[in-house]
């Protein structure tokens, strides 16, 4: 038996109503290329990733998981995927059995549980966030509220759990499946979005820097793996938040376009977790 491999870098997140989020980056994508990444580097720390969402059902007498897969980082992974993981539950720890290879290896994983925060360090907001939500729509316009045009994503889910821990998963629109064994460049590069990390809630009533005029505050992400390479890495997004019983609506800070004008973007969510 191989000794156990601590060097991987994960996020494994169970929605309390049945969604998941996992993202899994090998050692050398962790540590990224020195001085920027090439677009072939780009591809490299793609292949050496494993990123999905979905659905999951749990069988306690066979002691199964099974990962019903919505969208997946690589196209050629597919979207309706199912992969069956007996598990065991040791404590705070959750170990997954993967299938067999071709020789009769298998290989397992390990995940320690993040802790819940006292009761008492969670606000109405807090408990209005937590679950799942799915990618709705992207819109974005100039401070002179001039619609400007702007891509849509295929799909996508984001959840943030208790123990302040967020799983955001987004694809872009026109993916194919690659055209030979690993993705070409242009293919890796077509517009996703795949981080995990911590996050931090901050209410603020009657917020005049807001972008949107009905932002509560502000969400700050702090992504402790993506499939950027680390030097591309931003250490902290900051998200303007709406929220609705059926929707959340995400609004980076504005900024500039390619065409110098100022611009707000709203990346609008359907919770599909129940409050």
């Amino acid at each position: 038996m191989a000794p156990p491999v601590e060097d991987r870098l994960g996020s494994l997140v169970y929605d309390a109503t049945g969604y998941l989020g996992l993202t899994i980056m090998a050692p050398d994508v962790a540590a990224g290329p020195a001085g920027g990444s090439t677009a072939d580097e780009t591809t490299a720390q793609s292949v050496g990733q494993v990123s999905y969402f979905g659905r999951f059902t749990v069988d306690e007498v066979a002691g199964v998981v099974t990962h019903h897969v919505a969208g997946n980082l690589h196209s050629d992974a597919g979207a309706a995927a199912e992969y069956r993981h007996p598990y065991t539950l040791n404590g705070n720890r959750l170990t997954l059995q993967w299938p067999a290879d071709d020789d009769g290896s298998a290989a397992s994983l390990t995940w320690v549980r993040e802790p819940d925060p006292p009761a008492e360090a969670l606000t109405d907001a807090h408990r209005q966030l937590f679950g799942a939500y799915r990618i709705d729509s992207v819109t974005r316009h100039t401070t002179d509220a001039y619609e400007v045009d702007i891509g849509q994503y295929d799909d996508g889910y984001l959840i943030y759990t208790p123990s302040g821990q967020m799983s955001v998963h987004l694809l872009a629109a026109g993916r194919a499946p690659y055209d030979g064994e690993s993705p070409a460049n242009n293919e890796t590069l077509l517009r996703t979005a795949h981080y995990f990390g911590p996050f931090s809630l901050n209410e603020m009533a009657g917020c005049i820097t807001c972008p949107g005029p009905r932002d509560q505050g502000y969400l700050l992400h702090q992504p402790a793996g993506s499939e950027e390479a680390p030097d591309a890495r931003p250490t902290e997004v900051r998200r303007y938040y709406e929220m609705t019983d059926t929707h959340l609506i995400l609004r980076p800070p504005r900024h500039r376009d390619e065409e110098g004008r100022e611009v707000i973007t709203a990346f609008r969510w359907e919770r599909l977790s129940p409050r």
